[in-house]
């Protein structure tokens, strides 16, 4: 069959590399148990997006529990139904990229102007006499500032000899205070004091 009966070493050795090559490499794959690739098993870096079978391949349990960050997702990838209800709280939105809700300025439909504010001020007037009436009775008037509100008045410093005739919002005002009194034919310097809210 061969001329030549005497082989060389090469020979011999190129012979036995290419019988390992193509029957031991198929008997290497064929031997690889099912679930016997593991991590060692793979060169690191080396799987591609195409080894891993779409739909199937990575879940839940194969992710570190927040390692993924904004750019591990696509723009636009997820949607309300990727979002457990009531699961995002304030800290999850960005404030600054959202728009006045509507009515915002509004409560229960009212602007804040129909609602009195916490800012409590009391003004008292300067104490005299007062203006003396026709009837010889006084009266002195004190407001709160422009644009706020009345809550209430009285008079003040008022002298044991005289006598309070009157205690009422000032007619034709909503934020002004008046006192009428009696001197009694006594000097008697009095004051009025106005709580007022400050809008």
């Amino acid at each position: 069959m061969f001329k030549n009966k005497r082989f060389s070493y090469a020979n011999v050795m190129s012979t036995i590399a290419v019988f390992l090559v193509v029957a031991g490499g198929s008997a290497f794959a064929a031997s690889l148990a099912a679930n016997s690739v593991n991590s060692k098993t793979v060169k690191d870096n080396s799987l591609k997006s195409i080894d891993l079978k779409d739909g199937k391949a990575v879940s839940t349990d194969d992710v570190i529990d927040a390692s993924l960050t904004g750019t591990d997702l696509a723009n636009d990838s997820i949607d309300s139904a990727k979002v457990v209800d009531n699961s995002l709280t304030g800290d999850d939105v960005n404030e600054s990229t959202m728009s006045q809700v509507p009515d915002s300025a509004k409560l229960q439909g009212r602007s804040a102007t129909s609602f009195l504010s916490s800012n409590v001020y009391k003004a008292e007037s300067a104490v005299g006499p007062g203006t003396t009436l026709g009837d010889g009775t006084s009266v002195i008037s004190e407001a709160c500032d422009p644009g706020d509100v009345l809550l209430s008045g009285g008079p003040a410093n008022i002298n044991a000899t005289t006598t309070l005739l009157e205690s009422f919002p000032t007619p034709a005002t909503t934020n002004s205070w008046t006192a009428r009194v009696n001197k009694n034919g006594q000097t008697d310097n009095f004051s009025v004091v106005v709580l007022c809210v400050n809008q």
